[in-house]
Order: structure tokens, then C-alpha cells, then sequence
């Protein structure tokens, strides 16, 4: 509907971290929804997932607008949001399950370039 392309990219075929995997999913749900929102004249979203030593490194990248920088410093806290009809809770969630995975989440981001959220989480020892 959007013309948005998703492209997924892995150096692994298989990665497994020690997860709630619902919570997880509402991560990446959020993410990807707001990347969508974010581009309004079609595009890529890229989801980049790297397996490190001790870690997994996921990435999703959009080619959206963009986030200025007075906002990206409030990325993340409560009922912070642009959107019209947004409550600024999914973020903070977002930000909160990952925490509570022992990770991590970065957001990176140019106007009129795109936004990267990183998600870093640690490896299972399977």
C-alpha cells in the first residue's frame, strides 16, 4: 500500500538468542511500524542482523524523513511523541524490553536521510 520494500540481510542463517520471544516480536513490530510511518514516499526498510561473538546485532533501517536532533534526544521517554494520534508508549517499551533482555538500543538518525534503530542483545549459548 505504501510501496515499501523490506529486505532482510543476515551473516548467519540461523541466530538464537535467550528471548521472550513475544515481547521481542512487539519489539520489532513497533520498530518496523514506526519505520513505515516515518516514509510516506515509498522505499526500503532493511533489517541488517549480525552474529558476533558474544552478541547479536540487529538493525533496522529506514529511508523515512528522519529525526531532528532536539527529537532523537527524547527518543524513548514516556508519552513522548510526534504523531498526531501517538501515545509515546511504544517506544519506551520498546526500550524497556530490551533492557530487560540485557541489551541494548541505539537510534541514529538524518532528516531527510532515515533513522537506524541498533538493537543489541546477548548471544544464547545453546
Amino acid at each position: 500500500m505504501k510501496n515499501i520494500e523490506i529486505i532482510i540481510e543476515k551473516n548467519k542463517d540461523k541466530v538464537i538468542v535467550n528471548c521472550d520471544k513475544n515481547k521481542i516480536k512487539q519489539v520489532f513490530i513497533n520498530l518496523i511500524k514506526n519505520a513505515i510511518d516515518a516514509m510516506n514516499n515509498g522505499g526500503k526498510i532493511c533489517i541488517r542482523i549480525n552474529e558476533c561473538k558474544k552478541y547479536v546485532q540487529i538493525e533496522i533501517v529506514d529511508q523515512g524523513k528522519g529525526i531532528s536532533k532536539e527529537v532523537l534526544n527524547k527518543i524513548g521517554e514516556p508519552f513522548y511523541t510526534t504523531k498526531a494520534k501517538g501515545t509515546g508508549i511504544g517506544l519506551m517499551i520498546s526500550f524497556q524490553i530490551i533492557e530487560s533482555h540485557q541489551g541494548t538500543i541505539s537510534v541514529a538518525s538524518k532528516v531527510d536521510v532515515g533513522t537506524t534503530f541498533t538493537i543489541t542483545l546477548p548471544k544464547s549459548h545453546y
